[in-house]
This record gives C-alpha cells, sequence and structure tokens, in this order.
C-alpha cells in the first residue's frame, strides 16, 4: 500500500482559500495525503436528487493509515426524503484507502456493483490484468449524472473500451453465461458496513458466482464481533474461520497477512473522531 507523503516542499503546494497545504500540514504535523490512484477531472453538475461538489482542505484518517490533510475532495450527495444531503462519496483519504483492495486485485471480467463517481470503475479498468469492466448501477439519474461528469474522457481508449454500464438492480443482476465473473466488487451503501451488507454481498454472489469478491469495509464486518481477540494467538484462527463461515469467496491475500491487516484497519477505525472542515 502507498504511503502517505508531502513529496513537494512547503510554498508549491496549490493553495486551497489563500492557505498552502503543505504549510497547513506541517503546522499541525501531519503529512499531506497524496496516492498513486487515477484522479478524474470531474465535471460538477447535478442530475435529479444528485449533485456532485467540490470541497475544500480537510482533515482526515486514512481507513488505514493515521491522520492526513487533504485538498480539492470531490464528493457525491443525494438530496433526502426530508430536504438534506447525504453524501454517497467522496474522494477522501478515507473513501480512496478503502477501496484500494478491489482496483489492486480485479483480474479478468470484473463486476462493479454501484457506479458512484466512476473512481472504482475507473481504476480497475486501468489495471492491465482486467479486461473487461461491467458496472451495475440501479438508478439512472446516477448514470446519467455520471455521463456529464466526463470520467471516461479521461482514461486512455483501451481502458474506457473496457466498460459497460448496466441498469440494473444490484441484488438481481445475473451475468450472461458467455460472460463468467472472475471478480466481484461489491458497493451500494450509505454506510461502511452497514448491518445488511453481508447478507446482501451473499446474495449478490449467488446470482454471480465470481470467482472472487470484495466489498466495500469487509474487515470491519469480519472483525466486529472479533475484538476481543486481537493480538491474542487465536487471531489469525479466528478471523480465517470467520471468513470461512461467510461461504464467500472473499479476497483475503494482502502484503503482510490478512489477520494484521483487519486489526491495523480496526485500531484506525477506533481512533476515528469526526474530522472537521478546514474551509
Amino acid at each position: 500500500m502507498q504511503a502517505l507523503t508531502a513529496s513537494s516542499p512547503p510554498g508549491t503546494g496549490l493553495p486551497e482559500g489563500g492557505v498552502d497545504i503543505h504549510v497547513l500540514a506541517q503546522a499541525l504535523g501531519v503529512p499531506v495525503f497524496e496516492t498513486p490512484w487515477h484522479m478524474p477531472q470531474y465535471q460538477l453538475g447535478e442530475q435529479g436528487a444528485w449533485r456532485l461538489l467540490r470541497g475544500g482542505m480537510g482533515l482526515d484518517r486514512g481507513y488505514y493509515s493515521g491522520s492526513c490533510v487533504y485538498g480539492g475532495s470531490t464528493a457525491l450527495l443525494r438530496q433526502s426524503a426530508q430536504g438534506g444531503w447525504d453524501t454517497w462519496m467522496s474522494l477522501s483519504p478515507f473513501e480512496i484507502e478503502s477501496q484500494e483492495l478491489a482496483c489492486r486485485h480485479a483480474h479478468g471480467h470484473t463486476v462493479v456493483m454501484g457506479l458512484g463517481m466512476g473512481w472504482v470503475m475507473a481504476n480497475i479498468a486501468l489495471n492491465p490484468a482486467v479486461e473487461r469492466v461491467t458496472v451495475v448501477e440501479r438508478d439512472p439519474e446516477v448514470i446519467a449524472l455520471f455521463q456529464h461528469m466526463q470520467v471516461l474522457e479521461g482514461l486512455p481508449a483501451e481502458a474506457a473500451a473496457k466498460i459497460h454500464i448496466v441498469q440494473a438492480d444490484a441484488l438481481q443482476w445475473r451475468p450472461a453465461p458467455q460472460q463468467p465473473v472472475d471478480f466481484l466488487y461489491a458497493d451500494i451503501w450509505l454506510q461502511l458496513a452497514e448491518p445488511q451488507a453481508l447478507a446482501e454481498v451473499q446474495q449478490m454472489q449467488a446470482n454471480v458466482q465470481a470467482s472472487q469478491l470484495y466489498f466495500w469495509g469487509q474487515e470491519w464486518v469480519l472483525a466486529g464481533p472479533l475484538q476481543a481477540l486481537w493480538g491474542s494467538p487465536a487471531w489469525a484462527d479466528v478471523l480465517a474461520q470467520a471468513l470461512a463461515d461467510t461461504r464467500l469467496p472473499l479476497l483475503s491475500a494482502v502484503d503482510g497477512g490478512f489477520a494484521p491487516w483487519v486489526e491495523r484497519i480496526w485500531r484506525e477505525r477506533l481512533a476515528r473522531r469526526p474530522a472537521p472542515s478546514i474551509r
């Protein structure tokens, strides 16, 4: 996994509201979040209940890393029935890191459940091990807004040609018999590790029959009931049993071992506090 680094010296960062992000990071004693992943240059806009906005600087904790400063994050919001706005996705450090394993391990025919901002889809398509990307999205307004975002225009032609968007319900969609699925990534939820997430992934897999899958927040889902065993001699075995109990071919091949990886993520979760917006 990539490290959080401030590769540019103070004074060379793009100013956010007149504040240099590197100067701010130095003052707070945290790094600037940087990532090697492709970051689309989104065309902002709105469609029906959905809106794509760009914010200023913020202080965040990554999914598996510590505190950092980030700037210029783009976010997808949906208006609720009460008239407020829910953030369905944002390119914050936490969300980027929480989806990296899908981008890194996708291969062959990959299916992505949930279009969102198309960030995962784009980075999966850039993976040379991926031959085809099928994206399943049930909301036509999200698809219409995505077409306005111009995400595909920022990809090489060979990567963009891999992508196929299907309007369908993730809990009902099935692949064509001639297009078996090698890798499935699911992210259809507003919050990480919603109570029904595992059952819904099991339902998706029953229809898709992917050779391997990963779902957003699976580390939180698996480790939540096992917190008392972290660091114990039994931790790796108990986590392995939790994986087996899902009866899913979940991705667990992580550098350094899956058990230390999951524990690291959960320790970051406990360290998280509501992150204030700096601007």
